[in-house]
């Protein structure tokens, strides 16, 4: 599919950066000062970036899976940016605005190209 490897490779580094955040958060604000809002926020920041970076795994080699983790990275990322992004402000604008979009744009991206390989197989 046209653009596949641009789409992965952003959504590998968009994953990485997301899951370094919530890592730092974590660590730094969850366990080392005991804030127990922080230590929330960065787990679910982990895993929101573990679900990104497993999808753009998956699309890079081009697995079946591939639409099955972008709608579950979409499903975990925009309620987790939403929360702390915009609910809170504990995540600056450009990761909340990557956070909230870049999965729903990976989830489209992804459906799309199994419509068209659909299409095409039964033709």
């Amino acid at each position: 599919m046209r653009g596949q490897m641009p789409v992965a490779l952003f959504a590998l580094v968009f994953g990485v950066l997301e899951f370094a955040g919530g890592a730092q958060e974590m660590v730094y604000l969850g366990f080392l000062q005991s804030e127990r809002y922080p230590l929330i926020a960065g787990a679910l920041g982990v895993l929101a970036g573990a679900l990104l970076l497993a999808a753009g795994v998956a699309l890079l080699v081009r697995s079946p899976l591939a639409s099955v983790l972008a709608q579950a990275a979409a499903w975990v990322s925009v309620p987790v940016f939403i929360l702390t992004g915009v609910i809170t402000h504990r995540a600056g604008w450009p990761i909340t605005a990557v956070g909230i979009g870049y999965p729903l744009l990976l989830t489209f991206f992804c459906l799309r190209g199994e419509k068209r390989g659909n299409a095409m197989s039964k033709s």
